[in-house]
């Protein structure tokens, strides 16, 4: 049965990273757009690297492809994650960083159950699909109530240059 398949699965999230993309697109800012690449990330590079290795793995060992995957992802991740002027993309990292530590997990205990090594690195995802669109949902419910805001954070001190030399005694 199609419906129950892995195959599904993997459309349905798809179709999710899409419209996500699309909402990120329309009413996000700089990090909901750059958090809902990774997510289109997964959906696009997934097959191809599968498509080069011949087929899917069988989960009794790493897969190799996915742990890729993931490393790039999270570097991303966390890189919009202590840059960006918004909280949310601080738990869309920890998941990443649980996902990743998946493969790390399954390539030091070779006796991981296959199941288990699937759960840890495929459920995180579906927690950062529900955390980016709360995330562009905020974003844009705050754009309305107060009008724009910084993206990103600034975290370099003023120069000297453009500080007052004397501040006002008022």
């Amino acid at each position: 049965m199609w419906f129950a398949s892995g195959e599904f699965r993997y459309w349905f999230q798809c179709g999710l990273f899409a419209m996500l993309a699309i909402a990120a697109w329309r009413y996000g800012g700089g990090p909901e757009r750059v958090l809902a690449g990774v997510l289109l990330w997964f959906a696009i590079a997934f097959p191809i690297a599968n498509w080069f290795l011949g087929q899917w793995s069988d989960l009794s060992q790493l897969d190799t492809a996915n742990a890729i995957l993931d490393g790039v992802a999270l570097i991303v991740s966390v890189a919009v994650a202590l840059t960006a002027n918004r909280v949310y993309p601080l738990w869309f990292a920890a998941f990443q960083v649980l996902a990743a530590t998946a493969h790390l997990a399954k390539d030091l205990a070779q006796g991981t159950a296959a199941l288990a090594y699937v759960v840890l690195y495929v459920g995180p995802s579906y927690c950062q699909i529900v955390i980016l669109a709360l995330g562009i949902w905020n974003h844009h419910r705050r754009v309305r109530k107060y009008g724009t805001y910084r993206a990103w954070r600034n975290s370099s001190n003023r120069s000297r240059a453009t500080m007052p030399s004397s501040w006002p005694n008022g």
